[in-house]
């Protein structure tokens, strides 16, 4: 499958003055989806220096992988076979961090007991799996049961170490009743990745603004993986590339396809750019996107529309 978008190029926005490249220099140009990133090749080592900021190597640049699958509903097993196949390609593709979407070995069947906790301990068991194999990292979300037994829609975020961190959903869908049975988080996650600060999100959060524009001083790139269905994909569509330019971060969004509790789902899992622009988007089919995610690529556009130097925390917290 062709992802929608995805290598049409890079956008004619060049902020700056490269520096020239003399004969037989060892200085090379590297296009990235928003800016011309200038690599200064020094001995063995490679810095990157873009627009005055230095300090971070070509590792930096992280490859995440979109991974939109059919879910199984309440049948774990069948999900995790699915995810295998495109976990494939992922890799395949060079991926570095695999996104999967929100209860993806069970779909958003608000399950309780004995179904919660399988689609839990095999969904961990792939996840810290397939981080450990292939020395990648690894995120998606689960039924969560606590010591105490309440029930959380938990994403977790899994190195070749382990687990490294979890959130759980605040914002529960009452509209369709997740209210009834799970219970909502109380706190923001941000986890390192490489040199990527990433903050995580789960599908309704993504209508609620005020969380983001707290965390986007210390984001690079939102992750919301999510169960969406297509009669509101505008709404997710809009709400994804809004949150990237407002927060003037990267914003990956990773749904699900095919049919679930009487509900239909179109995919649509996107990425977008600092500024706004769609590095890539999936079709209503099962399928893989990799786009490449670099820490210097936000700070440059920060600095070259200041916008978030402009908000006035101050003056909205008392309006809250």
């Amino acid at each position: 499958m062709n992802p929608k978008g995805f290598g049409r190029g890079f956008p004619p926005l060049f902020v700056g003055k490269p520096p020239h490249e003399a004969p037989g220099s060892a200085v090379d140009s590297v296009k990235t989806h928003l800016f011309a990133e200038w690599l200064v090749i020094c001995g063995a080592g490679v810095k990157g220096v873009i627009y005055g900021r230095t300090g971070y190597t070509v590792s930096s640049r992280m490859k995440i992988s979109l991974i939109q699958t059919d879910i199984a509903w309440n049948d774990p097993a069948q999900s995790i076979a699915r995810c295998e196949t495109l976990t494939s390609q992922a890799l395949a593709a060079g991926g570095e961090v695999l996104v999967f979407p929100e209860m993806f070995t069970c779909g958003f069947s608000m399950p309780s007991g004995d179904i919660a906790r399988q689609s839990a301990a095999q969904g961990l068991k792939f996840l810290t799996s397939v981080a450990r194999t292939n020395e990648v990292h690894t995120l998606g979300s689960l039924p969560e049961t606590s010591e105490s037994g309440e029930l959380y829609n938990t994403a977790w975020v899994c190195s070749p170490e382990g687990v490294r961190a979890s959130y759980r959903k605040i914002h529960l869908f009452s509209y369709g009743d997740e209210t009834t049975l799970y219970s909502p988080g109380n706190s923001y996650t941000t986890t390192l990745i490489g040199d990527l600060r990433c903050s995580l999100f789960i599908c309704y959060d993504l209508r609620f603004g005020h969380p983001f524009m707290e965390l986007a001083p210390k984001t690079d790139v939102f992750f919301i993986v999510a169960n969406w269905p297509a009669t509101r994909r505008e709404h997710w569509l809009t709400l994804l590339r809004a949150r990237a330019i407002e927060n003037q971060a990267y914003v990956v969004g990773v749904n699900r396809v095919g049919a679930g509790g009487g509900l239909e789902y179109s995919g649509d899992s996107a990425a977008f750019g600092p500024d706004g622009s769609e590095l890539g988007r999936l079709d209503g089919s099962p399928g893989v996107l990799t786009v490449d995610a670099t820490p210097n690529v936000v700070a440059s556009w920060r600095d070259t529309f200041p916008a978030l130097r402009d908000r006035k925390i101050s003056v909205y917290k008392p309006l809250t």
